[in-house]
Order: structure tokens, then C-alpha cells, then sequence
């Protein structure tokens, strides 16, 4: 141990200023839940983990997760230990995974910089990546397994690497871009033969799950990506919205996070431009024929995704902020090489490091619960007055579902495979400026005993046979933050 110590020392104290960070960031912060989706996950967990099967409405088997591994770890975890409420069990499943991941970043990062610049990198790491704690999603596995991924992909083990290629995929399914760039890696690297080898390495690592999700579901491809794939339909944002989320989160990364004027050109003089700078200069100094992957990873993302549904689930393109990182500090290490003061190169860490340390530390003292408060007020309210078998229709279905256990009718269709097909709603009637319209159709169809809508959503009550039906149907209509 003290030998196994002592070769891997940073990645030890890695581990260890990760799993602090990320303990500080939820013990200390009131906005602990801060998205809804999680909940879909958590129930899920709870179904599976007391014998209730791998469903979200008990009974009704629609693979409503993206990220099945994610899932099933937490159905086990929560299997052993039955007395931790799951939202509390999975903030410490992935302190420990972010834990792990912040090592194997050190050792990534250790391939291209120094060891001090690799140890600022995991500090970023940990104070970008610890909000992510709260949320309770896949976050953390999804960079543990795609971190060891390159780890034995650049170490040349490479059925090691395929192994948690396939790990990954069953996390995030977008990972199927990275596995696109890994079947070119292992062709440049060791032939077609041995590349189509690690290929099925990957598939018969992920076989089983192919197989029950086929025979258990129908289909192994999730609901909740196909729900997705219609967003555009569904929601009202603007086409190039994935472009700027990303673009913004890039500038950010840094001292972004202390400077960010609401001015557009202001924050590209400021914050993107001199960000693109240090990853221009990066590219130059790093990348080779050896690791390219590394660089082409969120090359591909920030096309793919930009160009691609114009909604931009943020945490797709967040969850790639490491790579940028990996990218900006080794354009930085060209700074430290022309800059001969200790001084400087001081002050450079520190004006590096400030952003992230900002806003980690913002994220400490925010007082306001948020709408997922009002949420869980809502599940509550609905589990305390409704009937045995009544019924809630909604499209924020995370909280108000886990809350109060009810039969879930998703309208936005991740958890019920009929919703997508009321969409987009064709009428003059719908308010443009509003995110979310309910398709009074999708309300007659599914008969709920409860309607649910937020600030953001509308049903369009100009339907004079849908106001009239709803009226029927109606208890209660909630408008959250």
C-alpha cells in the first residue's frame, strides 16, 4: 500500500481535494436539488431496488433513462443501503465517482503538463464540476468512465479501453460519437482486424443490457432520447441556442465566471476571444497523431450539438468542459515557458483559478431553494389529497412524480411513449413567447385527474371543446417560479 502510495501520490491528493470540494459544495449549499430530471432517475432506483421492476409507472415498462448504468448502480447501492433516502444516496455515490474521476483527470492532464499545471487542472475540475454534485444525474460516472476510457486508450491498453467505452455509452448514449472517433484511433493505431476486435469488445460489454432492453422493453433505444429527438417540436427556443450554450459555457471556464457582461460583444472581446487564444495555443503545443482524440472529442460535440436540435441540453455540453480545460492550460503552460518570473506565473494560477474558485463559492451561500422546491411542495400537496388511483399530467414530471408517487402522464413523452405524437401544436392561438404549449388533444387523450403547469407552459384554452373538457377534468393548475 505505502509502494502503491507513493507511485500514484498526486492522484491520491486528487482524489482526496475532489471528494472535499465536492462534500463542501452540497453540505454547505441550500440549492442542493437543482434540476428535475434527476427525479425521473430516482425513481426508477427506488422501483427497481424493492422488486417493483425496472418501470417508472409500476406496471408500464417504457425505458424512460438514458442512462441505464447510472440506474442500475444506484438501484443497487439504494438495495443496500434502504434506509437513506435516494436523493441523499446518490450525492454521496457521486462524491466518490467524481472522486475517482478527478485521479484519473490528474493522470490524463499528466500526459501533456507539468505536474503543478495538471494539479491547477484538477482543482478547476473539482470546483467547476462539484455543482454537479446536488444534481444527482449521471455527471460524475459519465467522466470516470470516459476519463479511464482515454486513460488505456493513451496507456495502449487497448481492450481495457473498449471495456469502459462501452461503459460510457451505457451512461451517456451521445458517447456514440466518441466511440466513432475510437474505432479511427484504434484503426490508425493497430489496423482494421484489431480495430473491428476492440469494436465487439465493446458491443458484448453492453450486450446483456441489448438483450433485456429488447425483451424487457421492446426496444433497447430509450424513450427518453427518442422524446428528445422531437424537442424542437416541443419547446420554443431559439435554432442556434445549442451554439451560444456552448460558446458561453467556453468563456466562462475561466475568469468568466467573475466578468460576464450581459454586452454579446463585450464578452467575446473579454472572455471568449482571449479563452479561443489559450486553446489555439494548446493545439499547437499538444496534439499529435497520438492523441488527437483528446482535441477532437469536443471539436465534434460543439459541432454536432450546435447544429444539430436546436435545444441544447446543457449539461450534454458541460459535461465536456474538462477537455477545454485539458486544451486551455496546455496553452497556458506556453505562457509559463516564455515568463521566467516566479511572480507572474503566481499571479497567472491565481487570476486562472479565481473564476472557478468564485464561482464555487457562490454556489455555497445561495439562499433561494428554487422551483424544485416548489416541486417538491407540489408532489406533496398532490400525495396528501389525491386519490388511490388518480392520474397527473404534466411535463416537469421529475419532482412532483417522485414526490408523490402517483400514475405519471408525461406530456412531453420521456416516460410514456404516446406524448410526442401531439406535437408541435398547430394553432393561432399559441403563445410563441412561452416555452412549453400543451396540446389540448394530449389532454383529452390521457384523461389526468390532476393538470399541472408551470409559469412556462400554457394550455391553449382558446379550443373551445378542450377549455370545456378541461374544466371537467381540472383540480388544480400550479404556477411555480
Amino acid at each position: 500500500m505505502i509502494e502503491f502510495l507513493k507511485k500514484y501520490k498526486m492522484e491520491a491528493v486528487s482524489f482526496i481535494v475532489t471528494g472535499i470540494l465536492a462534500f463542501l459544495s452540497f453540505y454547505f449549499s441550500a440549492l442542493r436539488y437543482i434540476t428535475d430530471d434527476q427525479f425521473i432517475i430516482f425513481r426508477y432506483i427506488d422501483n427497481i431496488a424493492f422488486g417493483n421492476g425496472f418501470v417508472y409507472n409500476i406496471g408500464e415498462k417504457v425505458l424512460g433513462s438514458t442512462t441505464p448504468l447510472f440506474t442500475l448502480l444506484g438501484a443497487l447501492f439504494k438495495y443496500v443501503f434502504v434506509s437513506i433516502p435516494t436523493p441523499d444516496l446518490m450525492v454521496y455515490v457521486n462524491i466518490v465517482l467524481l472522486s475517482i474521476a478527478g485521479a484519473f483527470f490528474y493522470r490524463l492532464t499528466r500526459n501533456f503538463l507539468s505536474e503543478k499545471l495538471s494539479f491547477v487542472g484538477v482543482l478547476i475540475l473539482a470546483l467547476s464540476r462539484a455543482k454537479a454534485i446536488p444534481e444527482g444525474m449521471e455527471t460524475s460516472l459519465f467522466l470516470l468512465t470516459l476519463f479511464i476510457f482515454l486513460d488505456c486508450l493513451l496507456r495502449e491498453k487497448y481492450y481495457t479501453s473498449a471495456v469502459f467505452l462501452s461503459l460510457s455509452i451505457l451512461t451517456r448514449p451521445d458517447v456514440g460519437l466518441i466511440a466513432i472517433l475510437a474505432f479511427i484511433c484504434w484503426f490508425q493505431k493497430q489496423g482494421f482486424k484489431k480495430a473491428f476486435r476492440f469494436s465487439m469488445v465493446s458491443i458484448m460489454v453492453a450486450l446483456p443490457w441489448i438483450i433485456f432492453a429488447t425483451l424487457y422493453f421492446g426496444s433497447f433505444i430509450p424513450q427518453s432520447l427518442l422524446a428528445k429527438l422531437h424537442t424542437s417540436d416541443i419547446v420554443s427556443i431559439p435554432k442556434i441556442q445549442a451554439l451560444k450554450a456552448q460558446l458561453a459555457g467556453m468563456s466562462k471556464l475561466y475568469w468568466g465566471r467573475i466578468f460576464d457582461p450581459e454586452n454579446i460583444p463585450l464578452q467575446i472581446v473579454f472572455n471568449l476571444v482571449p479563452y479561443l487564444f489559450l486553446v489555439y495555443f494548446g493545439v499547437r503545443k499538444v496534439m499529435n497523431k497520438d492523441n488527437w482524440i483528446l482535441f477532437a472529442i469536443p471539436a465534434v460535440y460543439l459541432i454536432v450539438f450546435g447544429i444539430s436540435n436546436p435545444i441544447m441540453w446543457t449539461w450534454y455540453i458541460t459535461q465536456l468542459e474538462p477537455f477545454w480545460m485539458l486544451i486551455s492550460l496546455a496553452g497556458l503552460s506556453i505562457i509559463f515557458e516564455k515568463t521566467k518570473r516566479i511572480f507572474l506565473k503566481v499571479l497567472i494560477i491565481f487570476l486562472i483559478l479565481a473564476g472557478p474558485l468564485f464561482f464555487w463559492m457562490k454556489g455555497l451561500y445561495i439562499s433561494n431553494p428554487g422551483k424544485e422546491a416548489t416541486f417538491t411542495e407540489f408532489g406533496l400537496y398532490i400525495k396528501n389529497n389525491m386519490h388511490t388511483d388518480d392520474t397527473i399530467g404534466l411535463i416537469n414530471i421529475g419532482a412532483i412524480g417522485y414526490y408523490s408517487q402517483a400514475n405519471i402522464i408525461d406530456f412531453f413523452g420521456i416516460i410514456n411513449d404516446y406524448g410526442s405524437h401531439f406535437y408541435p401544436v398547430q394553432s393561432p392561438c399559441v403563445d410563441k413567447t412561452r416555452m412549453y404549449s400543451v396540446p389540448p388533444s394530449l389532454v383529452m387523450f390521457t384523461k389526468p385527474d390532476w393538470l399541472v403547469l408551470s409559469a412556462k407552459e400554457e394550455l391553449p384554452l382558446c379550443f373551445h371543446e378542450s377549455r370545456l373538457y378541461a374544466q371537467k377534468i381540472f383540480q388544480m393548475i400550479l404556477s411555480g417560479n
